[in-house]
């Protein structure tokens, strides 16, 4: 991947929950499930690059860990329910991508509610 700046990064978290409220709209919650981990996973990336933690590429597990232990725990910069946000929207990711039995509508809901929250927070704090 090209070396892109935090903001460039968080522009691709905002088109993910883009693609996540359009999906929504239509009742595919399939696709919003996998649209609203992809917008949560592009802004985490981007306020780990914003903090001098990017790489090339992250498994997800790893960049989870990371956000957590360094913005969360160590730098303070995001709240800790923004951990666990991350790790319930990879298994409604997951669940939504693999398997037969869709998530729920209220928790894929909740999921895109709190993506458009993890992600204007990442933009307040990569933008001072």
């Amino acid at each position: 991947m090209a070396h892109l700046t935090p903001m460039e990064i968080l522009a691709r978290a905002k088109e993910f929950l883009q693609c996540a409220d359009d999906a929504a709209q239509n009742s595919y919650l399939n696709g919003c499930a996998i649209n609203s981990y992809a917008a949560v996973f592009w802004a985490a990336r981007a306020a780990l690059a914003y903090e001098g933690l990017d790489r090339p590429t992250w498994e997800h597990g790893e960049l989870r860990s990371k956000f957590a232990e360094e913005l969360i725990k160590n730098r303070n910069r995001y709240p800790k329910n923004f951990s666990k946000w991350l790790i319930n929207a990879f298994i409604l990711r997951n669940k939504a991508q693999y398997h037969f039995d869709a998530p729920q509508a209220k928790k894929i809901k909740r999921m895109v509610n709190h993506a458009r929250q993890f992600i204007q927070k990442v933009e307040e704090v990569i933008s001072k």
